[in-house]
């Protein structure tokens, strides 16, 4: 009789474990998803919000050299998505931590979209490739004294073979920098002279740049490739349901 009252006992405990672990299963697979809803919407009502009242004036023309030492333009990239971080090859730590997530964030959301991995280190490729990318990786130096296009080139390929590295003189850079209100400072000796023993200070953001070349986020060092890749993606579900929605508004009616 004890023993039959053990194994009720046991049975029954079995049962409240396996009941409480499913019910925690069941809980955390709901409040994911209401998070995940939530930060849908939200970004939808952000992108929403920009287009009625503006956004942040960052970003702007430019017109640089590519790491093939071809002349490009922000022209070059309409109609494409752009994540843009501003570094140097003599970075010590900070860019080769946020190259490596970068190219994580890329290859994730090509993972995601089923596209077809681009290549931008053949020096036979033009911008052209990145046609179908569903984003276009740029890096732009703020070193240019030391950042020759040969050494650009080489730089990238250790992190993702996407990213396609842009340089200019020095005027060039410095006008680049301000209209994507990014802080730099670079030493008078990483102008005037021939030392190249220094640091260039500067902010650690990546740009996200809408396919009109409008200023959409930035992400901090502080985030993590999963959530630069969860608020790209939200961003670009955003665009695409309000561009449909425009589309929509701007179709004759029928009549």
């Amino acid at each position: 009789m004890r023993a039959q009252n053990r194994n009720r006992e046991q049975d029954f405990s079995k049962n409240t474990w396996r009941s409480a672990a499913a019910l925690a299963v069941s809980t955390a697979l709901f409040v994911a998803y209401f998070q995940y809803e939530k930060f849908n919407a939200s970004v939808q009502r952000e992108m929403q919000q920009n287009a009625q009242v503006g956004r942040p004036l960052v970003g702007g023309p430019f017109s640089l050299v590519d790491h093939h030492g071809r002349p490009v333009t922000d022209q070059d990239f309409r109609g494409k998505w752009m994540l843009v971080y501003f570094g140097y090859t003599f970075c010590p730590d900070v860019c080769p931590e946020e190259l490596e997530k970068m190219g994580t964030v890329i290859d994730a959301i090509t993972a995601a979209e089923g596209e077809a991995s681009i290549n931008s280190s053949s020096a036979n490729d033009d911008v052209a490739q990145y046609q179908h990318a569903p984003l276009v990786p740029l890096f732009i130096s703020c070193d240019p004294k030391r950042d020759s296009i040969a050494s650009i080139k080489e730089y990238l390929a250790q992190f993702h073979p996407t990213f396609l590295g842009l340089t200019g003189t020095h005027g060039q850079i410095k006008r680049v920098a301000k209209a994507y209100r990014l802080y730099y400072s670079a030493p008078p000796k990483a102008v005037d002279d021939d030392e190249t023993d220094y640091l260039v200070d500067h902010s650690i953001f990546f740009y996200l740049m809408d396919p009109e070349g409008k200023y959409v986020f930035h992400f901090g060092r502080n985030e993590t490739a999963e959530d630069v890749v969860a608020r790209i993606t939200a961003a670009r579900q955003a665009y695409a349901s309000y561009a449909v929605d425009e589309a929509k508004k701007a179709a004759p009616a029928r009549t």
